[in-house]
């Protein structure tokens, strides 16, 4: 696979309100290359996670070429679209979503077991890379907000996704919890995800790579 996570050209999404169509992202160029972390930050509104669900295919609706992984998404059916965000993409959001009837390991073991090749023994090394192996046996209610968050995290991980999109990963944790879950995601880009993250936390996204503001439906370098 080339380096080149996500390549976007031309990028435009509009919506119609009632009469009148609104333009959310307007000629947007993107690049993201794998074991890169790059931060987007801009006010509520401004089409942030708008350009998430496009980038994550949860969203079709655009103009402009996209190319993931070196897979142009015009040529690609559902079906394909579907197979390619499963085993290459990896989502965390602002709350965790984790399963409270099952365990922490089994919530990771998830996305594993959907593709058909759970291995509790990989959940738990993950963990332990992570240095969260004593939670591996506990419910979602039995720890904290931010080793729930990291667990979710954990669990986007679990399919080795070549890109992780993380939208307002940090927007319900306290100061100290969103430094652990920031330095998680560093780490994520360490072994080798090419690392998306959406925040309104303007301090940690000048800790990531490469920092972007969303302004006018475009994407700028951040001051």
């Amino acid at each position: 696979m080339a380096d080149g996570i996500v390549e976007i050209a031309g990028l435009s999404k509009a919506y119609t309100q009632g009469h009148e169509q609104i333009l959310v992202l307007e000629e947007l160029d993107f690049r993201i290359s794998k074991g890169e972390f790059v931060s987007i930050v801009g006010p509520s509104g401004s089409g942030k996670s708008t350009f998430l669900n496009i980038v994550g295919l949860l969203d079709d609706v655009y103009s402009g070429e996209i190319r993931l992984f070196g897979r142009k998404l015009e040529d690609l059916d559902e079906a394909e679209k579907a197979a390619l965000r499963l085993k290459n993409v990896g989502f965390v959001f602002q709350f965790d979503s984790l399963l409270p009837e099952f365990t922490v390991l089994e919530n990771i073991e998830m996305p594993a077991r959907v593709l058909g090749s759970g291995d509790p023994a990989r959940g738990l090394e993950l963990l332990r890379r992570f240095g969260l192996e004593a939670i591996a046996r506990k419910f979602p209610m039995e720890v904290s907000g931010g080793e729930k968050q990291r667990a979710a995290l954990l669990r986007a991980l679990r399919n080795d996704p070549a890109l992780l999109i993380a939208d307002e990963p940090t927007g319900n944790l306290d100061r100290h919890n969103s430094a652990v879950v920031l330095e998680d995601l560093r780490r994520a880009a360490g072994l080798g995800a090419a690392v998306l993250m959406v925040t309104h936390n303007e301090e940690l996204a000048r800790r990531a790579d490469r920092t972007l503001r969303m302004a006018g439906g475009r994407l700028e370098a951040a001051d």
